[in-house]
């Protein structure tokens, strides 16, 4: 059974501050969602660009079809994440505990 997992506040706030200096982004664009409510999003069609923000190893062993490896400590300097801000992104991890 495939297992979604949302990642938490704290995660999202450690990775706003890792990111922040090069992307204009401010803390209101940033919208915390659920894992039913990413499934009802994917469940009605709607594609965001997911990206997995573990390690490849975990990516690898578990992960929501369709997504992107891309570690944290790799944020600044990858080229995958999509150049359009206006492009829906989820960052995930294996959530808390």
């Amino acid at each position: 059974m495939q297992r979604i997992f949302v990642l938490t506040s704290v995660f999202l706030l450690g990775l706003a501050l890792l990111i922040g200096g090069s992307l204009p982004c401010l803390a209101g664009d940033i919208q915390i969602i659920t894992t039913p409510e990413l499934k009802k999003w994917l469940a009605a069609g709607q594609k965001p660009f997911l990206v997995y923000t573990l390690s490849p190893v975990e990516f690898y062993e578990e992960r929501i079809p369709g997504s992107v490896c891309i570690p944290t400590e790799q944020m600044k300097t990858s080229r995958e994440l999509p150049t359009s801000m206006d492009t829906p992104t989820v960052f995930y991890c294996a959530g808390p505990g």
